[in-house]
């Protein structure tokens, strides 16, 4: 044989015992290894929850509020009339109370007055003028007149006319111009009144826009005030509380910068929604010393109770209207109805005293899931 086949034939031959010798040795060590892996079923974990039950019961239905006073009236004082303030020895300034039926302001009236007179002086004219026709024709009336004429004093305030005894009577003394005459007088001498503005109530000073020595004139803004014997508190309300709200409930407000309580009641419920908080405004009057305008109060509206209803944790819901029960240690959904939203938990109805509620953690339970408790 030659050399070189001979010595190709003896690498095949080791190579091929040495690639046997491998495997045989990589099966051996396989079978001989132990698995690490348990051959026993494999056991669940369940999640342990925490659960509890809950009774009925009657639950106090008050409604928190809270809001800043605004008095109940605010006026602003006018002018009526054009002329020159006078002093009336009063020195209006913001802060000061006024009396009902106080004077505030005096507006020189002398001009006004001298034409009232003339006014006067021209209907006694008049009068005199048409009494000896009505001597003749209206003989009967002739009496009531002179009485008039002669009682007549141009500087105080004109007295009614004489009634007429008959339709002929009463054009007679029409197309003499009287009956235009006397109205026109009665009119200026209702507008001389407006030269003396007075009080419309009882009330504090806010704001003066004029004092004495100054021209005014109709329309003019004089002063501000407001009444300080009834203020109003603007609250808004949840529209899920709105229906336990009725006007004429009784309100107890406080100050805690003062330590006072006032009491008052609903005197009437907005109709304008607020769209960025869905509040609808309660408008709550209250009277009382110390209470001030801007003043900030707190309370709560006192409602009928809410009987049959269970109070739940925040924590315990699932979904707006449902919570989880186990049964069977199972996890079932039960849906409730949501009666009211307090701070930290909710009134509903729905459930039943024997209901095993999960109030631990909800994250990652799923109904239908297994759990210990």
């Amino acid at each position: 044989m030659n050399p070189k086949h001979r010595k190709t034939l003896i690498s095949l031959l080791l190579t091929t015992l040495i690639i046997g010798g491998a495997a045989f040795l990589a099966k051996k060590m396989a079978n001989e290894k132990t698995s690490t892996v348990s051959r026993d079923a494999l056991k669940k974990e369940r999640r342990k929850v925490t659960i509890q039950t809950f009774s009925s019961s009657s639950q106090s239905n008050s409604i928190s509020i809270d809001g800043r006073l605004s008095a109940h009236d605010r006026v602003a004082i006018t002018a009526k009339v054009q002329g020159i303030l006078q002093d009336n020895g009063k020195s209006l300034r913001a802060g000061r109370y006024i009396k009902s039926g106080e004077p505030l302001f005096i507006v020189d009236s002398r001009e006004a007055s001298y034409s009232i007179i003339a006014l006067r002086a021209n209907l006694q004219t008049s009068i005199t003028q048409m009494m000896p026709n009505l001597k003749v024709d209206y003989p009967q009336s002739f009496q009531a007149w002179d009485n008039y004429l002669r009682s007549m004093n141009v500087e105080q305030s004109i007295r009614p006319l004489p009634t007429p005894i008959n339709d002929q009577e009463k054009f007679f003394v029409a197309g003499r111009n009287i009956y235009n005459q006397y109205y026109t007088i009665k009119s200026q001498e209702t507008r001389l009144a407006d030269y003396t503005i007075y009080s419309p109530f009882g009330g504090i000073i806010t704001q003066v826009n004029a004092f004495p020595g100054a021209l005014v004139s109709p329309g003019q803004s004089l002063a501000t005030m407001i009444n300080t014997a009834t203020y109003e508190l603007i609250a808004p309300v949840e529209l899920g509380n709105l229906k336990y709200v009725k006007t004429g409930q009784t309100v107890n407000l406080t100050s805690e910068e003062m330590g006072k309580t006032w009491k008052g009641k609903v005197s009437r419920i907005g109709t304008l929604i607020d769209q960025a908080t869905q509040n609808l405004p309660v408008y709550v009057s209250v009277s009382g010393a110390g209470l001030k305008d801007g003043m900030y109060l707190s309370g709560k509206i006192g409602g009928s109770s809410l009987d049959d209803v269970y109070k739940i944790p925040k924590s315990a819901f699932v979904s707006p209207t449902s919570i989880y029960v186990v049964q069977d240690s199972t996890l079932v959904t039960k849906d409730v109805i949501s009666v009211k939203r307090l701070d930290n938990d909710i009134l509903v109805k729905g459930l039943t005293p024997d209901d095993s509620i999960v109030i631990s953690t909800l994250s990652g339970l799923f109904e239908g899931q297994k759990v210990n408790y």
